[in-house]
C-alpha cells in the first residue's frame, strides 16, 4: 500500500479506539490536503512551459499565476480546457520481499477531466491596463491507482494476497480576479481564490486459501474515505517591466484555513469452508480545520525577439501548516499535532523553468519546461521529489481563436515501511510515472 494512503489503514484503528504504535505523522490527513497528487497548474500555454507563468501571463490562466499579468490582455478572453492522464505505478518489493511470489507489480488506470473555464474582461482606459478575470481551474489532482498481487509463502500463512487501490477527486479553484497599471512600466494584481474539493477513495484487500490448508476460503477487507474540502485565501500579484527585454514577477499568497470533511466506512467479512460467513462494518464522520503557510513566488522571463525564456521559485515552509481545531485523531490535541508537524515537515522551494518559440509566420509556437515538487516532509530520499518535463505547442486558428497543446511526464518515487495486513513485508517502493494531455481552447473577441 502507498504512502498516500497509509494514514487510512493506520487511522481507522484510531477511529474504533484501539491502540496503533505504528501510527506516525508522516501517515496523516495532512498529506492529503498539502502533499498528495499533482498540482501542476493551470493553462495549457503555461503548463507546457513547467509553469515559470509568474512574470509572463497574457491569457486567462494569469488570474491564477499572477494576476498582476492580466494586464497584458487587451482582448475579451473566453477560455476552457480539458486534460487526459494516464497514471503507472510500479511496485519494487526488493528491499522487503520475503515469501512473496508476486503475480502482478504493476498498475495502469487513466482520467480524463474538464479542467478550466474562465473570462478574462479588459476595461477600456484612456491609459495603462484595467482587466478583470473570473473562473474556475482544477488546481490539483487527487487520482491514483494501485494494483498488486501476491502468493504468500510464510508457513502458516500460505494464501494468495492482493491489494487494490482507487482514487478520483481534485481540489479546485474559483477565482475573481483582477489587474491595474499603477505606473507605465509596473502593475499590480489581486485575486480572491475560493477553494473546494475533495476525494472518493477505496481499498481492497482479499485473502484467497488456494490451497484448501485452512478453514475459511477468502478474507475481505474494505475501505472508503469521502473527502470534501472548502477554504479561501487571496493572492497579490505585482509586475515589473524592464524595458523590452526583462519581466519579473513576484506573488504572495494568503493562507487557506481548509474545512476537511471526512466520511469514512470500514466493512470486514471472512467465507468459510463450508459457505457460512461472518462480517463487520463501521462508519462515522469527522471534520477539523488546518491552515496553509504563505506562499511566496518569485519569476523572471527574457523576452529575446520570438523567445521567451522563463524560471519561477516557489517557496513554502510546511513547518508552519497548523491544525485550526482538534485533529481528527483520538487522544492527539491540537498543539501535539501542530508539534509533530513541525518535527516532521520542511520548507521547500519549488522550480519551475521554461520557454517559449514564436513563428509568427505561421502562427504557431513551440514550447518547453520542467518542473521540480519537493516533498514536504524532514526526511524524504531526493527521488521522492516529484518531476516534470514537459512540451507544448500553439496554433492561431484564426483572428479569434487560439488551440494550445501540452503534454507532460511526471515521475518520482514512493518509499513505503510495509504493506496493509501483513508483517511479511518490511518496505517496499513504488515507481510512478505520468503522462498527461491538455487541450485548450481560447476565444478572442
Amino acid at each position: 500500500m502507498n504512502n498516500k494512503r497509509m494514514w487510512l489503514w493506520m487511522l481507522l484503528p484510531f477511529i474504533c479506539m484501539q491502540a496503533n504504535a505504528a501510527f506516525s505523522q508522516r501517515n496523516i490527513v495532512t498529506e492529503e490536503v498539502f502533499s498528495l497528487g499533482m498540482q501542476l497548474g493551470v493553462g495549457t500555454r503555461a503548463i507546457g512551459m513547467g509553469g515559470a507563468f509568474t512574470s509572463i501571463g497574457g491569457d486567462y490562466s494569469a488570474s491564477f499565476w499572477n494576476p498582476a499579468t492580466l494586464r497584458n490582455i487587451d482582448r475579451i478572453e473566453v477560455y476552457g480546457s480539458l486534460s487526459h492522464l494516464g497514471r503507472e505505478n510500479a511496485f519494487d518489493l526488493s528491499t522487503g520481499l520475503g515469501n512473496f511470489s508476486p503475480s502482478g507489480r504493476k498498475s495502469e488506470d487513466n482520467f480524463t477531466k474538464f479542467n478550466d473555464i474562465g473570462l478574462a474582461y479588459p476595461v477600456p482606459t484612456m491609459r495603462g491596463a484595467l482587466v478583470f478575470a473570473f473562473g474556475f481551474n482544477r488546481v490539483k489532482s487527487y487520482d491514483s491507482n494501485l494494483d498488486f498481487k501476491a502468493f504468500n509463502g510464510t508457513p502458516d500463512d500460505e494464501v494468495e494476497q492482493s491489494w487494490r487501490e482507487l482514487e478520483r477527486g481534485g481540489l479546485n479553484v474559483w477565482t475573481m480576479s483582477g489587474a491595474v497599471d499603477v505606473s507605465p512600466n509596473v502593475s499590480l494584481g489581486l485575486g480572491l481564490n475560493f477553494w473546494s474539493g475533495g476525494s472518493d477513495f477505496e481499498s481492497t484487500f482479499i485473502e484467497f486459501d488456494r490451497d484448501d490448508l485452512y478453514t475459511f476460503d477468502t478474507f475481505t477487507v474494505e475501505n472508503g474515505l469521502e473527502t470534501d474540502i472548502t477554504g479561501f485565501n487571496a493572492k497579490f500579484g505585482a509586475l515589473f517591466r524592464m524595458g523590452e527585454l526583462l519581466n519579473l514577477g513576484l506573488t504572495i499568497a494568503t493562507p487557506i484555513t481548509f474545512k476537511v470533511e471526512e466520511n469514512w466506512s470500514n466493512f470486514e467479512e471472512t467465507v468459510f469452508d463450508d459457505a457460512a460467513f461472518a462480517d463487520t462494518s463501521d462508519s462515522g464522520v469527522f471534520e477539523y480545520k488546518i491552515r496553509s503557510p504563505w506562499t511566496f513566488t518569485g519569476g523572471a522571463s527574457i523576452h529575446l525577439l520570438n523567445l521567451v525564456v522563463s524560471g519561477d521559485i516557489e517557496y513554502n515552509d510546511w513547518t508552519q501548516i497548523a491544525y485550526k481545531s482538534e485533529p481528527p485523531f483520538d487522544g492527539v490535541t491540537e498543539n501535539q499535532g501542530n508539534r509533530n508537524i513541525r518535527d516532521n515537515y520542511r520548507a521547500t522551494a519549488r522550480i519551475r523553468l521554461g520557454a517559449e518559440l514564436n513563428l509568427p509566420p505561421t502562427g504557431m509556437s513551440f514550447r518547453a519546461g520542467y518542473f521540480r515538487d519537493p516533498s514536504v516532509f524532514e526526511n524524504a530520499d531526493a527521488d521522492e521529489d516529484k518531476q516534470f518535463l514537459s512540451a507544448g505547442l500553439g496554433f492561431q486558428v484564426d483572428k479569434q481563436a487560439k488551440l494550445d497543446v501540452a503534454f507532460v511526464r511526471g515521475f518520482w518515487k514512493s518509499f513505503n515501511s510495509g504493506l496493509s495486513q501483513t508483517e511479511d513485508v518490511s518496505s517496499y517502493v513504488e515507481d510512478i510515472t505520468v503522462n498527461q494531455v491538455f487541450v485548450s481552447l481560447a476565444l478572442r473577441l
